[in-house]
């Protein structure tokens, strides 16, 4: 038997061996899908064969009376470090930040074994970055890629084909520093999930939920109803797989010859891009092979910010800090003002509009302004995001009938899906006679609870 096991693991490995080169050497695009699955199954066979081949060698070498389950629970441990930071579906969003290849990753973006990650090697940052300037997809590159894409899949991890060559681990972990150190980002603020592609997800399911002990969540006289909508939130949303692209210019990396600044330099690149790209799609979004914005939500008719959560300013009533207590903040649930939500508005708007508030006397009332204490410009003590006006227009800017700004709790009223993995490509298009560089990312995004937004809008007199 345990020849057998030799013999099938050694004719396993040369199958596997082969396929895999021929893999790399096809330009069939259905062929290498096919191969990709062929070479998950063997991993799998050859797997299987080891451990049998390994338990055998076990029994056989020790009979010493140790206890049955040591094994069983040995095995279990194995599986556990396998799995860890990892999401159950297989799916990782930047809620947590995993990177899964050749080393596991923490919530960081840093390795967390010391197992080698291939896409963090010298010789991948290398063959990357000749692919980056030249287009040229060099045969370690295409080496290593293969290697990478095929053993995340046969641990259960997808990355898209789609995303061309992926940037080395080095510069995601980076990357991904700076994303979350990015203060003053629309869309920094909202909650990042760790939720399947294409799953339809209840908006309650988002908030927590509490039972009496005893209960089975059913019993409506003691218990918490299985129905039961959190702050009235209703309906559903699904996200999708969305590609974004994030277009560089041509020169831009072209003369860099050190690894380590042009990793840099392509960063700046890619971040700039992105959170811009990402701010606006979390507002504006179309939802058309993008993220669904919340003006966009409230555009199409579905009606699920409450029609009371829309509130109108006339100019006359923007300078009116009565109007702004009755209209506004008079009508804030207690829930939502511990929930520390916030403003978001353009600068114009802020210091234009409300820096210049005053009294009945023409006194300066000083309801807004920057707090020393914690670095944050405020309007009646709630914290303020000056936004650009490719956000929000400012107010004397606006039509009528247009947003001026918006008052939310971000982590409750958006959700952001991602992967954070980050592709690069580089091609030659025939038809504009030039070199196309761009970046590529999977993204999509959904308003979540909008009992959590008030949306700021324009009136004008007739």
């Amino acid at each position: 038997m345990k020849k057998f096991l030799q013999s099938l693991i050694e004719r396993k490995r040369k199958e596997l061996k082969d396929k895999e080169e021929r893999m790399k050497n096809s330009q069939d695009i259905d062929e290498v899908r096919s191969l990709g699955e062929t070479l998950i199954a063997l991993r799998d066979e050859i797997n299987d064969a080891e451990e049998q081949l390994k338990k055998l060698e076990e029994d056989n070498g020790n009979d010493d009376g140790k206890d049955e389950g040591a094994e069983d629970n040995k095995d279990d441990k194995k599986d556990d470090k396998a799995n860890e930071g990892r999401s159950a579906n297989g799916f990782n969003p930047n809620a947590v930040l995993n990177v899964i290849g050749g080393a596991k990753m923490n919530q960081r973006g840093q390795a967390s074994n010391n197992e080698e990650d291939i896409l963090s090697s010298m010789e991948y940052r290398m063959a990357f970055k000749q692919y980056a300037q030249t287009g040229t997809r060099s045969a370690k590159l295409n080496e290593i890629l293969t290697q990478y894409r095929t053993e995340t899949r046969a641990a259960g991890e997808v990355t898209s084909d789609a995303l061309g060559v992926l940037i080395p681990h080095t510069v995601l972990q980076e990357l991904i520093k700076k994303i979350e150190g990015s203060y003053g980002q629309f869309s920094s603020r909202v909650r990042m999930l760790n939720v399947q592609g294409g799953v339809e997800v209840p908006i309650s399911d988002f908030d927590a939920t509490f039972t009496w002990s005893g209960t089975d969540g059913a019993d409506k006289e003691h218990g918490v109803s299985e129905d039961q909508k959190v702050d009235g939130a209703t309906g559903s949303v699904v996200f999708s797989y969305h590609i974004g692209e994030i277009r560089i210019a041509q020169s831009l990396l072209q003369s860099i010859l050190s690894v380590e600044v042009f990793e840099k330099e392509l960063i700046n690149a890619l971040l700039t891009a992105y959170l811009k790209a990402r701010d606006i799609a979390v507002l504006k979004g179309t939802g058309n092979a993008q993220p669904t914005g919340i003006l966009t939500d409230v555009a199409a008719g579905l009606k699920r910010i409450p029609a009371s959560n829309i509130i109108e300013f006339t100019e006359e009533e923007i300078a009116d800090w009565t109007a702004w207590e009755k209209k506004l903040f008079a009508n804030i649930p207690l829930g939502m003002e511990g929930a520390n939500p916030e403003f978001a508005m353009a600068k114009q708007t802020y210091v234009g509009n409300l820096c210049t508030l005053k009294d009945a006397n023409n006194q300066p009332i000083n309801k807004a302004g920057f707090d020393a204490s914690d670095k944050q410009y405020k309007f009646n003590e709630y914290p303020v995001l000056r936004t650009e006006q490719d956000l929000f227009k400012s107010f004397d800017l606006c039509a009528n009938g247009e947003y001026f700004g918006i008052f939310w709790v971000p982590e409750k009223a958006y959700g952001i899906n991602s992967n954070m993995t980050f592709g690069y490509k580089r091609y030659f298009d025939e038809d504009k006679n030039k070199w196309i560089t761009k970046g590529l990312v999977i993204l999509d995004g959904k308003p979540l609870n909008t009992n959590y937004i008030y949306l700021l809008k324009k009136s004008v007199k007739g």
